[in-house]
């Protein structure tokens, strides 16, 4: 059970032996679709529905979110299990006060930059408290264009705050015809160019704005997390 989906769907079924729409009842939801989306690994519980998918099931919070250690599924509550719950129960507090959970778009989450990010989104992923900021968009990244520095499917978080053009840095870029894509930006007198990290791909350069605001027009904000495997 190497995935988080997997191991929900172990604790409904295996240890709970619950259908899906019964599942979902207990945790509060109307469909049912939305434990299927979890056990496919479509998108991930928020903390605190994987606190309550821990505490129903009687199972580690660790061993839930990591796939590591004891499962501990008691079949009864045995006379430690408030003792063992209680120190979970500070696991739990520790994880949710030092971390926030972001809804993942993909980068087609809106028709134009005023509206992105819009519709639902395709995954959650949970970041550090003290690295987020306001309003923080993640964004999953298709494609190549800036490989090696980031590759297909990672997953950017951008504070929408900071549209400040500063040559050299990371921004989440709105284009027309391939709407949100990451690039690197230069700052010239007279045009912006969007680079790529990967040199097989073109740069786009785009007439230096009339005033400072107008990038607002193509910059949705700069870079400050990014999340991917090697």
């Amino acid at each position: 059970m190497s995935t988080l989906g997997e191991r929900i769907k172990y604790i409904r079924g295996d240890i709970l032996r619950l259908n899906q729409s019964a599942f979902a009842d207990m945790l509060g939801f109307s469909r049912g679709a939305t434990i299927s989306d979890y056990e496919k690994n479509k998108r991930s519980p928020d903390i605190s529905t994987l606190c309550k998918i821990a505490d129903i099931g009687v199972i580690s919070i660790d061993w839930l979110l990591t796939g590591n250690g004891t499962v501990n599924n008691a079949t009864s509550r045995s006379d430690d299990y408030c003792t063992r719950a209680t120190k979970e129960q500070d696991h739990i507090h520790r994880y949710t006060d030092d971390y926030i959970s972001l809804d993942v778009y993909d980068k087609n989450a809106g028709e134009c930059l005023k509206d992105f990010p819009t519709g639902d989104p395709i995954d959650s992923i949970y970041v550090p408290k003290r690295d987020s900021c306001h309003k923080m968009v993640a964004i999953r990244i298709e494609g190549d264009s800036m490989a090696p520095t980031i590759l297909d499917g990672a997953i950017v978080c951008v504070d929408p705050y900071d549209c400040d053009a500063v040559s050299g840095q990371l921004y989440a870029i709105w284009l027309d015809y391939e709407k949100i894509t990451i690039k690197r930006l230069y700052v010239y007198p007279d045009r912006i160019e969007l680079r790529p990290d990967n040199k097989s791909f073109p740069t786009t350069t785009i007439p230096t704005p009339k005033t400072p605001e107008s990038s607002d027009n193509f910059i949705l904000g700069r870079v400050k997390l990014l999340y991917q495997k090697y």
